[in-house]
């Protein structure tokens, strides 16, 4: 068994289309149309019910053709004609995963059929271009959906196991993020936008470990800054020690506080450059779309690398400060005591 690099070239061979289809209501069929030289299109259905996937379908598609092909000794060469290039693929190999059975019964039958003298090979067609056997194979298959099982195929695949199991984790992050997101202020829900997707940024996975925790402490409303410190009593208020202009927040930092202007014009311009909206001040929470828009990622992480670098600098300078002021207290405790 083959592939075919030229497949709509070739003259004496036996081509026949096979297809796989799902319904709205999840069952899903397969399908293989032959023309013979007289007489019109033949069709062969293979009704799966709900336990499998289209990649299956395309997969017993092709193995329902090469049954055909040795139950009506049909003559070869023998040609096979899908559109899909997973299931192609799969047909490349035997190893282990979804559909390798129906790979093994694939490579099985490709040999009882060179056997005989009649080669096979597996060809691409494009999808709904107009070709004629694509076309009826796709109708046929349809069909295959709607009709009830037979038992033929039974249970349920690999690959649909798999796709249910990931779904069904998908649901059950999206309740938990919920159930957590329902728990929090209106003002704190609305400050954080939910990932549109599960997988880690790539910007992020290649950060420095202290700065992308900090970035994700600024994205989830839990920045060692004002208005979090204030709200965890770590502090006695949430003004902004830097500029003095009301409270410390996300916003703050991003938007209005003098101590980082510098610092926030390169940000603006990583936005601009990158092709982020720039921040509105009708926005009612421009930093939850910021830290939702991957492309803001490496603007993001240059300006809270920047603001991080000078209140570790400020952070040691204050914590020398009280060092100092220790050892004089304690001085000034020791001299009372000894005047006692």
């Amino acid at each position: 068994m083959q592939l075919a690099s030229d497949p709509l070239s070739g003259i004496g061979n036996t081509d026949l289309y096979s297809d796989g289809s799902r319904l709205d209501d999840q069952r899903v069929g397969a399908a293989v149309a032959y023309k013979p030289l007289i007489g019109p299109w033949r069709s062969r259905l293979a009704p799966l019910g709900a336990g499998f996937e289209v990649f299956d379908a395309e997969l017993i598609g092709v193995v329902e053709a090469l049954e055909w092909a040795l139950a009506e000794n049909l003559r070869g060469p023998i040609r096979v004609f899908l559109d899909a290039q997973a299931a192609i693929g799969r047909l490349q190999h035997t190893q282990p995963g979804p559909g390798q059975a129906l790979a093994l019964r694939a490579h099985d039958l490709a040999k009882e059929l060179q056997a005989t003298g009649r080669r096979v090979t597996i060809c691409w067609v494009p999808g709904h271009k107009g070709v004629p056997g694509n076309e009826e194979a796709d109708k046929a298959a349809k069909k295959a959906a709607g009709k009830p099982r037979t038992g033929k195929y039974s249970g349920i695949s690999l690959a649909h196991a798999q796709r249910a199991c990931t779904e069904a984790y998908r649901a059950a992050r999206a309740n938990w993020l919920a159930a957590k997101l329902a728990k929090r202020a209106q003002r704190a829900s609305q400050a954080y936008y939910p990932p549109r997707g599960w997988k880690l940024d790539p910007m992020l996975a290649n950060t420095p470990k202290h700065l992308a925790r900090r970035y994700y402490q600024f994205k989830t409303g839990h920045a060692p800054i004002g208005a979090y410190l204030h709200r965890i009593k770590a502090r006695d208020f949430p003004n902004c020690l830097g500029c003095s202009r009301g409270t410390e927040t996300v916003r703050h930092l991003l938007t209005n506080c003098r101590q980082w202007c510098h610092q926030r014009e390169k940000l603006y311009a990583g936005l601009a450059e990158a092709g982020v909206k720039a921040l509105q001040d009708s926005e009612q929470c421009p930093e939850a779309r910021l830290f939702q828009d991957p492309k803001a990622t490496t603007a993001l992480l240059a300006f809270i690398g920047a603001i991080r670098e000078r209140e570790d600098n400020q952070q040691a300078w204050e914590q020398a400060y009280k060092t100092d002021n220790w050892g004089i207290e304690a001085l000034d405790e020791g001299e009372r005591e000894g005047e006692g």
